[in-house]
């Protein structure tokens, strides 16, 4: 009993961290920004409510016609439920193939267009959504038409595609995920005799399409934790390689895919933890992982001191990359040793990180609730010695490891919205630097989200903000 209820403190700090008649005058520029995925309410799109799904279209309007564009509909019940079709979570009985107004019309901004006249329209009904870059002003359309019969044969090209469809079929296989300007590969861990696949990274590489070498660069991606007991008596860790979980549940279409994960830690005599659950979204270009954290009661109580360190802890292959941050906004350079810069550089919290060089690039973000912030002791330190051992690990030593750590002694009950996020984005690079307009293109799909009006309705895009999965308890 002692070592479960050890593990549920670790587990739960798990939890934290773990695509009308034509108007005077000229038609308004196409969007300058691409790179946003879109999500459209269900309830901003009332005139084709209730129409089946498998007649829907979605098109854009570029070089005098309209062509067809990559979308999907994500099915939710009245009550908020994503319907999922894989997993032990399954629940695709629940799916009615009718748009309702809970669901979500998901597609890119980068595949939208300009304005069409209303002559263009492919069907009687079409409706037209208007995008709106809230910074620079520029506008871009698309139409999603309802087909009564001989609907145009659907467009099915995947932006995201998970290599193993089914991730269930071979237990040792990893969850492979491939974006357009990522691929990367979960760990698999076997313990007990088991085999685990987690949602934690062991390799990581960009294609040469979007700028990189298409080699690997990460040693490991960190996930540890541990608590102290009350007046430090006894300390109990975990890292990510005695870590058990997987995909409760799971849905993959064209723009976006989604899961529910679990995971918990392994413990002494074969006991574990509890299941922690958290979803992940995947887009072609971003990954978001958001998580609520429920404290019951102040920890206060039981520990002492309790904490959480991640990140990527990179290979000898990253050698030449540069590191960035708001602590560090000229950048410096991943060697396996520590400069003077390096050396003095400040520990305090940032909004985001960059890694980028010849190899590819990755922008991270941790996105935490307010309230949870002001309670807790939170650092980005920034460690790149090939001396400074952090095992378990392949690579020995640490490798432009921007090491993020939360710690904690004491902190109100309630619930504390908690999110990751990885963005990709290509060819970024460039000698000396990188291109700074491309990266606050990409910051700007949350922090300023474009504008969608259908008719006199509009509402700002929160496809980097999705809501739980399913019902959090």
């Amino acid at each position: 009993m002692k070592f479960h209820r050890r593990g549920v403190l670790v587990a739960s700090l798990m939890l934290f961290f773990v695509v009308l008649p034509l108007k005077a005058g000229p038609t308004p520029p196409r969007m300058g920004r691409s790179h946003d995925p879109i999500q459209v309410p269900g309830d901003l799109l009332t005139k084709l409510l209730g129409r089946s799904l498998e007649n829907f279209r979605l098109f854009a309007y570029r070089d005098g016609a309209l062509k067809q564009i990559v979308h999907q509909v994500d099915e939710r019940t009245p009550s908020g439920v994503f319907i999922m079709d894989l997993g032990e979570g399954q629940n695709r009985s629940l799916h009615n193939n009718k748009l309702d107004p809970q669901d979500f019309l998901v597609f890119r901004l980068g595949d939208s267009g300009d304005q069409a006249p209303a002559s263009a329209y492919p069907s009687a009904d079409t409706v037209e959504i208007e995008l709106e870059d809230p910074e620079q002003g520029g506008r871009s359309y698309v139409y999603l038409a309802s087909f009564a019969e001989k609907a145009p044969p659907l467009l099915k090209e995947y932006a995201v595609v998970l290599e193993h469809w089914d991730p269930w079929e071979k237990p040792d296989w990893p969850f492979i995920v491939r974006g357009l300007s990522y691929r990367i590969e979960g760990l698999v861990n076997f313990i007990g005799g088991k085999y685990y696949k987690t949602a934690v990274n062991k390799v990581f590489r960009v294609p040469k399409s979007a700028g990189g070498t298409d080699v690997n660069i990460l040693d490991g991606q960190r996930m540890r934790a541990y608590c102290e007991l009350k007046f430090g008596v006894y300390r109990v860790e975990s890292n990510e390689k005695n870590m058990i979980g997987g995909i409760n549940s799971l849905r993959h279409s064209y723009v976006r895919g989604y899961g529910r994960q679990w995971m918990t830690v392994a413990l002494p005599l074969g006991l574990e933890g509890p299941r922690i659950y958290s979803d992940v979204f995947t887009y072609d270009r971003v990954i978001v992982s958001p998580m609520l954290l429920n404290i019951p009661m102040n920890p206060d109580m039981i520990i002492s001191k309790a904490g959480i360190e991640f990140g990527y802890d990179l290979n000898p292959n990253a050698f030449g990359m540069r590191f960035y941050s708001p602590n560090c906004l000229e950048g410096v350079t991943i060697d396996g040793k520590m400069s003077e810069r390096e050396k003095k550089m400040s520990t305090a919290w940032v909004p985001w990180y960059l890694i980028t060089g010849p190899q590819g690039s990755l922008l991270f973000r941790v996105d935490i609730d307010r309230a949870l912030v002001a309670q807790t002791n939170n650092k980005l330190t920034f460690i790149d010695d090939l001396t400074k051992l952090n095992p378990p690990e392949d690579s020995p030593g640490s490798i432009g490891y921007a090491r993020s750590t939360i710690e904690l002694s004491s902190v109100k009950s309630g619930r504390y919205s908690f999110q990751i996020e990885w963005y990709f984005p290509p060819n970024l690079y460039r000698p000396g630097g990188y291109d700074k307009q491309e990266l606050q293109e990409f910051l700007n799909i949350k922090d300023k989200p474009v504008i969608i009006r259908v008719g006199g309705k509009s509402v700002k895009n929160a496809a980097l903000r999705p809501p739980p999965l399913l019902p959090r308890t």
